[in-house]
């Protein structure tokens, strides 16, 4: 059985920018530092990081948005969603899962910037940081989230 069931498809807001998902995340994030609240206009924004190979845009073109430092924030044009992070010279993109059909499923097992967390924003994170994880810290939390990380339901 595929755990993952793959493909996903994901849309923005309105619907012009669709995307497809045909890797399986390798870690679920939360980051609750003060760009991410204002971006999101919530406690944090949440993720999943993506192998870049395993993400396409299939239709519409996100262009750049939010606080256009070298991470390239990608938007819908239309309808301004969030959707999704690159950094330049990573394999990975850092994907908004609210654009998927059913995100319902997805949980941080990382939280990043909890010096920054409002009170009452709690994630249940198995991995906490106050500012951003070192790289090598990656490798546990991704282990884990292999290991006992939310999962889509079951078809």
């Amino acid at each position: 059985m595929d755990e993952w069931q793959l493909p996903w498809t994901a849309t923005c807001l309105c619907g012009q920018v669709k995307m497809k998902i045909t890797a399986p995340p390798l870690v679920s994030m939360a980051c609750h530092c003060t760009g991410c609240q204002k971006l999101t206009s919530g406690p944090y924004s949440l993720s999943l990081l993506l192998p870049a190979n395993g993400f396409e845009v299939t239709e519409g073109a996100p262009e750049i948005g939010g606080l256009h430092t070298e991470n390239q924030q990608m938007f819908c044009p239309h309808c301004k969603n969030w959707l999704f992070t690159r950094l330049p010279g990573m394999p990975f993109v850092n994907f908004r899962p609210g654009m998927l059909e059913d995100a319902s499923w997805v949980r941080p097992i990382i939280e990043t910037m909890t010096r920054e967390r409002l009170p009452y924003a709690q994630t249940g994170a198995e991995f906490s940081y106050e500012g951003f994880p070192a790289p090598e810290d990656y490798g546990p939390a991704m282990a884990a989230f292999a290991d006992h990380g939310a999962r889509p339901p079951a078809l």
